[in-house]
């Protein structure tokens, strides 16, 4: 897109007159109907001010070759980098909510007594016995009683996905998903063979 087009579009995107543009620039509404025409360019100082008055990139509205700004290399790696931020900050509330949910869990376990078991030994194997007036304070028994065992795993599976994602490159996890996506599917593969061999 040529320089011509990205003023007039710019202009009335943000919808302005030649003579509004004309007044923020400090030029003649002529020097502005020029520039929109092509009969002649702006200058340095103007393209510097028209890249500042409609949030563009100066590179932006000399190339030709780009079509919006966020096709200029460095707009695009830094809309990356920003967006990449976004996700790293979104993991981490991930992991902190589950690591928030797990030590609640576990400081309700601390101050609510639940039913455990007395534990002896007899021949070298581990007995548990259960008695109605034995109980104290246990994180696993407190799970079980209160059937938490569903919280407590999405817990734990949003505390290590948030880290993971906020801290493993995505490269990494995206070649430990595709090889996990593979096991699955010679696995899929494997029982449709034994399906059909039988």
């Amino acid at each position: 897109m040529k320089l011509t087009d990205k003023l007039v579009k710019l202009r009335k995107t943000n919808g302005w007159s030649q003579e509004d543009l004309a007044e923020k620039l400090n030029v003649s509404r002529q020097a502005i109907s020029r520039w929109e025409s092509g009969t002649s360019q702006p200058d340095a100082s103007n393209v510097l001010n028209l890249s500042k008055l409609f949030g563009v990139t100066a590179d932006y509205l000399l190339n030709d070759e780009y079509d919006s700004d966020f096709d200029v290399p460095v707009v695009r790696q830094t809309k990356s980098d920003a967006k990449d931020k976004i996700n790293k900050v979104i993991a981490l509330c991930v992991g902190l909510f589950g690591l928030i949910g797990n030590f609640i869990v576990y400081v309700l376990s601390r101050f609510i007594e639940v039913m455990v078991p007395h534990i002896t030994r007899e021949n070298g194997k581990k007995m548990y016995h259960w008695r109605g007036d034995l109980t104290g304070h246990s994180y696993k028994y407190f799970v079980q009683e209160y059937d938490l065992e569903f919280l407590t795993v999405l817990f734990w599976i949003l505390l290590v996905l948030g880290l993971a994602a906020a801290f493993v490159p995505k490269e990494k996890l995206k070649i430990a998903f595709n090889k996990l996506k593979n096991v699955k599917l010679r696995k899929r593969r494997n029982e449709n063979i034994s399906d059909k061999s039988v």
